[in-house]
């Protein structure tokens, strides 16, 4: 099995969002989720399957949104 470079960018997105639920820290949750859905954005628009796109774009928003509200809180306990 060959694998082109498009197809090693979606195994590696997917690969993050997967590794990202074996954390037990919220924060490395959402910001491996972030990545691994972003990516997995660009893998979805470069091969045009527009409902991975959106769905893929709308949570890496949504996990990065609650990362830095994550990071946002972490910063004010330790101040």
């Amino acid at each position: 099995m060959s694998l082109n470079p498009v197809e090693i960018l979606g195994y590696a997105g997917t690969a993050l969002v997967v590794l990202s639920f074996l954390n037990r820290s919220m924060l490395k949750l959402r910001l491996l989720n972030t990545i691994g859905a972003a990516i997995i954005t660009l893998y979805a628009f470069l091969i045009d399957a527009w409902p991975m796109v959106l769905l893929n774009a709308l949570l890496a928003g949504i996990n990065g949104y609650h990362y830095v509200v994550l990071v946002r809180e972490r910063n004010r306990e330790n101040a």
